[in-house]
């Protein structure tokens, strides 16, 4: 039985366990990402009480998961985001967050110039910032979002929009969550 603290982990690794042996078997291009941006938690939406104010730079490293599915507007690919972030807390004197997550992603290629995403996924995050309300140096991630890629000549933006939640999934106390809204800007990198 899957319990609420595993469903965001379940969700990422879906995308792989779902696959045909062909879609396995097809080669994958894959391809690195650095996204910046900045992000805000909002007292009162959940249980957050605390407003955390972060700069953010994730390195993304995108692995297509088979071939393209779907019809007309519906066609749908599916990728595996694996996500490397750093969020610098705006308080100076406060050690940044980092961590690993693990994103299940819907691209929709219809278009070859605009094609909008979907994401969701978790994962581990490490810090030893001192936020009232929150405990325990090892939290959780959970997020979901959303994103228009920009296709250009010669590489492709990203810009997106997340909700993210960060917390000790209850193993100690006090154990007041961060949920924030985050605002990215990703571009393709040449690696």
């Amino acid at each position: 039985m899957i319990t609420g603290r595993c469903l965001p982990l379940s969700l990422c690794l879906l995308p792989l366990l779902t696959q045909s042996p062909q879609a396995m078997a097809e080669k994958r291009v894959n391809s690195w990402h650095l996204l910046a941006g900045f992000g805000e938690s909002h007292p009162s939406w959940g249980k957050t009480q605390q407003r955390v104010k972060t700069r953010d730079l994730i390195l993304r490293h995108e692995r297509p998961q088979g071939q393209v599915h779907g019809k007309g507007w519906y066609l749908n690919r599916r990728s595996m985001l694996i996500e490397i972030p750093l969020h610098w807390l705006q308080s100076h004197d406060q050690p940044p967050i980092f961590g690993v997550t693990f994103n299940a992603c819907w691209t929709l290629p219809a278009d070859q110039r605009l094609q909008p995403y979907l994401f969701v996924g978790g994962g581990p995050a490490y810090t030893r910032a001192e936020i009232p309300g929150t405990s325990s140096k090892l939290k959780g991630v959970y997020q979901a979002g959303g994103g228009l890629r920009l296709n250009l000549e010669q590489t492709r933006l990203d810009f997106e929009f997340r909700f993210h939640h960060i917390s000790n999934g209850g193993h100690e106390e006090p154990n007041d969550p961060l949920n924030s809204g985050k605002f990215l800007i990703g571009i393709r990198l040449g690696i």
